[in-house]
């Protein structure tokens, strides 16, 4: 297994096909509050500051004080008055303790260099009091020529430079996902597309290809032709049409059908609505048996079909080929579903009950919010992704599961720099992407029985 040192020396990684580290920006500021919050960690005994960098004539001096270092980066961004928040704080964690505080060092002069911040003044600081190893980095926004550092695209940016540090082939993910769609059945280039957005991934017809994107930014692409090609080679197995409309018929009589609207949080304990919907038996057969209904409705307006999509057979059917939705919705005696209005709803869309959940539930749900956090562009998407939504209260927070009517304490499923990133992006309406793909957090549970797509349904010939 090869090793990589950066200029300083630092060992940095030993290389494998993925990373297991996560790049978080975290929130601006006026004040370089960051430099307190760090050096409080060192005096708990909970921090040590491993890099003090191009503070010029600062490094000279003993016994420098917070005060000190606020000074200096304040002088630089007093250079620049356009920046209202010069502050720039971000995180690197490795899982577990994968890495230690000086290979995390190495990895942070690396990434601060591809970010543009290698002769800007930094400082880094290991924390060790959560499982996992993590540094903090302080560094400032405007550079000694009172320009700024550049700061577009910066989240997706953080995620591609951290692999790229750790020698991560950031197309490799991508690749292996495409190989798997096609090696579905499906008899629309829709409901190919709809495959892959399952996944987090978001599709652009271009020309002759389609453009899988994530993370902000173009992963691979797909020529349609290929597509094409696989669609002649289609045949719908009746024999798993028979099973799947006989399991529907079962698990309705157990699961209710009615379809609820799905919401993406807001901050203060606000929903909006996504113009996408579950029901009950959704969210059982999707988690149980790998069977992912998808259903279609126009603005405001009742479902007007769905797409079945058979992960355990890897085969997409238009949902009517296994069983009208009028029929499939009066299974229960009802045919009916809970019209979204267009209007933010105050607290939460569907209610849940606070519950005292056991270890494996709240492992389940811990590791489904982690991967809102940090897998996504956004804590938004994240969340919409998941099926989840948050509640509660700004100081008190709860995860919401509505098809289970559950209800988690977020206090109950993240702790430390995880818990206090998550207060800080939804009290700010700042949502931070990072990547997060540990060997021991798995796609079952990450992508999970709340997987959902990010857009509305472009057609009714899926």
């Amino acid at each position: 297994m090869l090793c990589r040192y950066n200029q300083s020396g630092y060992l940095i990684s030993r290389i494998n096909l993925y990373s297991n580290m996560i790049a978080r920006i975290l929130g601006k500021s006026s004040l370089f509050g960051a430099v307190n919050y760090n050096t409080e960690k060192m005096d708990q005994g909970k921090g040590e500051l491993m890099l003090v960098a191009n503070f010029g004539p600062l490094q000279g001096l003993d016994h420098l004080k917070p005060e000190d270092y606020k000074a200096y980066l304040s002088a630089l961004a007093a250079l620049n008055k356009d920046v209202a928040e010069p502050q720039f704080h971000a995180t690197i964690s490795a899982e577990g303790k994968s890495h230690d505080k000086q290979a995390l060092t190495g990895i942070a002069v690396a990434w601060l260099a591809e970010m543009g911040y290698a002769d800007q003044p930094y400082l880094i600081v290991f924390h060790n009091d959560t499982g996992n190893n993590h540094v903090h980095v302080v560094s400032v926004r405007v550079d000694r020529n009172g320009d700024t550092i550049k700061d577009s695209y910066e989240h997706s940016r953080s995620v591609r430079f951290i692999n790229k540090v750790m020698g991560v082939d950031e197309k490799h993910g991508t690749k292996a996902a495409i190989d798997k769609a096609l090696s579905y059945s499906f008899s629309t280039k829709a409901q190919f597309m709809m495959i892959l957005e399952s996944q987090g991934y978001v599709l652009r017809e271009a020309g002759q290809v389609l453009e899988v994107i994530k993370f902000g930014k173009k992963q691979d692409e797909i020529p349609l032709a290929l597509v094409a090609e696989k669609l002649k080679s289609y045949l719908p197995d009746t024999g798993r049409q028979a099973q799947l409309k006989a399991i529907l018929h079962k698990y309705a009589a157990i699961y209710d059908t009615e379809l609820k609207p799905l919401t993406t949080p807001l901050p203060g304990g606000f929903n909006k609505a996504t113009g996408r919907y579950t029901s009950e038996l959704a969210a059982y057969l999707r988690a149980k048996m790998g069977i992912q209904l998808q259903f279609h409705a126009g603005e405001g307006k009742a479902p007007y079909g769905y797409t079945l999509i058979d992960h355990a057979a890897k085969t997409v059917w238009k949902g009517g080929e296994i069983m009208p939705l009028k029929e499939l919705l009066a299974l229960n005696g009802r045919e009916t579903f809970t019209k979204q209005e267009p209007e933010v709803q105050n607290p939460v869309a569907v209610e849940a009950e606070v519950q005292e959940a056991g270890p494996e539930t709240t492992d389940f749900y811990s590791a489904l919010l982690k991967a809102a956090l940090h897998n996504y562009p956004d804590l938004g998407q994240g969340l919409l992704h998941q099926g989840l939504e948050i509640g509660g209260t700004e100081e008190d927070p709860l995860l919401i599961d509505p098809p289970a009517n559950t209800a988690i304490p977020v206090g109950q499923l993240l702790s430390g720099d995880d818990l206090d990133d998550f207060r800080e992006q939804y009290h700010h309406h700042v949502y931070v992407p990072g990547i997060y793909i540990a060997d021991d957090v798995d796609d079952q549970q990450i992508h999970g029985m709340r997987r959902r797509r990010q857009k509305k349904a472009r057609t009714n010939t899926r």
